[in-house]
């Protein structure tokens, strides 16, 4: 789901987005994210996976078209999601945006 989103909104996997982290950061607006999850079913038996997934998205100034992309595909693909207000990592010298989106896969 979240690759979906994001190369729906033009990041490229293994350059411009990955999962986790990158070691050496691309000198571009790129994205990392996260997926925990939890299963549950009945019986015993886990047939059901709730995932919590984020996506940070990075850049080396304000890039409100990324944020516009990345938007649009949720909205394209009818996911709720949670957005965190842009901020500046000082100690990175980074804009961090943050999205959060619930999935449940069966």
């Amino acid at each position: 789901m979240v690759k979906q989103i994001l190369t729906g909104a033009g990041f490229v996997e293994g350059k411009t987005f990955k999962e986790t982290r990158f070691l050496k950061p691309p000198r571009t607006t790129y994205a990392v994210y996260m997926d925990s999850f939890r299963g549950r079913g009945a019986d015993g038996v886990n047939l059901i996976k709730e995932h919590t997934y984020t996506i940070e998205l990075y850049s080396y100034k304000a890039d409100p078209t990324a944020e516009a992309k990345i938007e649009k595909m949720f909205d394209t693909l009818g996911i709720e999601y949670e957005k965190s207000e842009r901020y500046w990592l000082d100690t990175e010298q980074l804009y961090q945006v943050v999205y959060t989106f619930y999935f449940i896969e069966k």
